[in-house]
């Protein structure tokens, strides 16, 4: 495991990150592709990670709000979802 000091003064927090040492060279490599430092390049990928969670929020919130199906109609679900004429439209449905 690598070990990376962060040190920052008035705003900052100074941290301890324990990596495993091969995603330690990866992100090292990244940030010196892209021309910025290590530091900057965990930042945004938090930044991003924490935002992508966020923006889901909302989504699992709805997806509480659906019914729950009982385990026994689970195979009943698959199978009719599976049928050749799940898709089929019903014209007769839509009267």
């Amino acid at each position: 495991m690598t070990e990376i000091w962060k040190y920052h003064i008035y705003g900052f927090v100074k941290t301890t990150l324990v990596l495993p040492d091969e995603l330690f060279r990866k992100a090292k490599a990244q940030a010196a592709l892209e021309g910025m430092a290590l530091s900057r390049l965990m930042e945004e990928s938090l930044e991003q990670r924490i935002q992508k969670a966020h923006a889901r929020l909302p989504l699992r919130k709805w997806l509480k709000t659906l019914p729950k199906i009982p385990k026994d109609g689970l195979d009943d679900l698959r199978r009719i979802i599976e049928s050749p004429d799940f898709r089929r439209v019903d014209p007769e449905m839509w009267r």
